[in-house]
């Protein structure tokens, strides 16, 4: 079974997603079109769910190949992604089409589009996005693959974006590497309870700056992009900092 999944910014089509992979015991494909530059969703997925083939660009021919009756591919359609483009290819692998919609929305494309639609996050009425829409949206997107934050001047700039510092944000996610080593997720809907941030199943990066993918995702209105993107460079650390912080880690092991 294919299964191709659209929803509007912060709908939860992604946790939709994760949720129907830890509930089969089928083998179990990913691909996300036109996602491959800010995989955040790939790389959680490949966080979270090890045995998870995450299909890249240039492996579109795999989701045409022959595939055991027990596995299952999820195709997870960004929503600002023109159906148009990626209909010949749905209609070619036959796919389950799924929709992921505030509950209170009804009779936009993607209904029509949908052989089935689910209820996501409840969000605000007025915020709701009809595809029509999509194009009066901010999207600002940074790569930080080799940047590694102070988290705690992470914490504040999350905060201060979140409560609207930087614009309207309808919709945030994005992988940080910390000066712990760690990986962190972080996610946030507008009118939805702040999430804590994640720590990824990753192995720890304590030996210079990680080239492991990290990055995020805004969605708004009159984004402070050039405010936004400064704040970030200022909460990362510089070499000297880096290599500091990392020795006093090793100092900290080799006496444990």
């Amino acid at each position: 079974m294919i299964i191709a999944v659209i929803g509007t910014p912060g709908s939860g089509k992604s946790n939709w997603i994760r949720e129907q992979i830890a509930k089969t015991k089928k083998t179990v494909r990913y691909f996300s079109p036109q996602t491959e530059s800010i995989p955040i969703d790939a790389t959680l997925i490949e966080s979270d769910f090890p045995s998870v083939q995450v299909l890249s660009i240039g492996q579109e021919h795999e989701l045409f190949a022959t595939s055991a009756t027990d596995s299952v591919t999820y195709i997870e359609l960004p929503w600002y992604l023109d159906l148009l483009t990626i209909e010949p290819l749905l209609q070619q692998l036959n796919c389950h089409r799924v929709a992921v919609m505030p509950p209170q929305t009804n009779n936009t494309g993607w209904h029509a589009w949908a052989d089935e639609v689910i209820p996501g996050n409840d969000l605000e009425k007025e915020r709701i996005l009809d595809i029509s829409a999509k194009n009066s949206l901010d999207i600002h997107r940074g790569i930080l693959t080799g940047g590694v934050l102070d988290f705690t001047s992470l914490e504040v700039f999350w905060s201060e974006l979140i409560q609207g510092a930087y614009g309207n944000i309808i919709r945030v996610k994005g992988i940080f590497d910390v000066i712990d080593g760690q990986s962190l997720y972080g996610e946030f809907v507008e009118n939805l309870p702040p999430k804590e941030f994640k720590p990824l199943n990753l192995p720890l990066w304590v030996t210079g700056r990680s080239q492991r993918f990290s990055g995020f995702e805004i969605i708004g209105r009159n984004l402070a992009q050039a405010e936004i993107s400064q704040t970030v460079k200022d909460c990362c650390l510089s070499e000297s900092a880096i290599a500091y912080y990392q020795r006093q880690i090793e100092e900290e092991e080799a006496s444990a």
